[in-house]
């Protein structure tokens, strides 16, 4: 049973391999984040994105980043690390992606009733997603883990691939989004506010750490099974996924309930 399960697996790998989390995981995030907004924040949001539940845009940066003009988004996904930190082309410093462009978004809509419709349309889009990257610790792309391989069950895959499908399957394959936002929704309204009150930097900072950690458990051998990996990590990606959806939904109402 278990071999067919990673069979399954190594083919979801390979359909959202780019993705951070994988459609579900956006989702869920999405779906958590949706349960926190305020009533005139959800209402201000549909009204902008035609309706629809901000669930369904949740994977729409990955699903378009590369048809032109979202082509210019393709970075904006992961943080990718030199020496110390991320650099230009010429070596300067860069700030991490992700992390600058929600602060970016985030400033542009302080008073998003002034702005175009199109404009606030798809700075939702982008926070909807980029929001769930910038806590995904596979998205804190270091030299080390960038060219590391491993094998999962004789099929060999790159880190990021395993995060993005393999370790939220390793216990939840076949729940869907909404399931799981019912199950990782459980923090009490102290321990939210809490969540909320840091700011994107520090949810940055977290994740650089949680990427050192879930890179630092893999084993020498760099074979991964349940019980040498999955069953730790998993508690890493439940716990992201879980915070991602309440900072999502703080960011949006702070913009939108008003």
């Amino acid at each position: 049973m278990k071999k067919l399960t990673f069979l399954l697996l190594f083919t979801v790998v390979f359909s959202y391999c780019a993705m951070a989390w994988d459609n579900r995981g956006h989702s869920t995030i999405a779906y958590i984040a949706e349960r926190h907004l305020t009533p005139r924040a959800k209402a201000n949001i549909e009204s902008y994105i035609g309706g629809r539940s901000i669930v369904y845009y949740a994977s729409w940066m990955d699903f378009n980043r590369s048809t032109p003009p979202m082509d210019v988004t393709r970075d904006w996904h992961v943080d990718y690390w030199t020496d110390g930190h991320r650099t230009d082309a010429d070596g300067n410093p860069q700030p991490p992606c992700s992390l600058t462009q929600v602060k970016r978004i985030v400033s542009e809509m302080g008073n998003f009733r002034e702005l175009s419709d199109s404009l606030v349309n798809i700075n939702i889009k982008y926070l909807v997603h980029l929001v769930g990257d910038m806590h995904c610790p596979v998205h804190i792309d270091f030299p080390t883990s960038r060219p590391m391989k491993i094998k999962i069950d004789n099929k060999t895959v790159k880190v990021h691939a395993m995060w993005d499908a393999y370790v939220l399957n390793s216990k939840h394959n076949g729940t869907s989004p909404m399931q799981l936002a019912e199950e990782f929704d459980i923090l009490t309204a102290e321990q939210i506010a809490k969540v909320q009150s840091s700011t994107p930097d520090e949810w940055h900072n977290e994740t650089v750490e949680v990427s050192k950690k879930v890179i630092d458990m893999i084993p020498e051998s760099k074979k991964i099974t349940y019980d040498n990996y999955f069953n730790e990590a998993i508690k890493y990606a439940e716990d992201r996924i879980t915070v991602a959806g309440y900072r999502l939904a703080a960011i949006l109402n702070s913009i939108f309930d008003k």
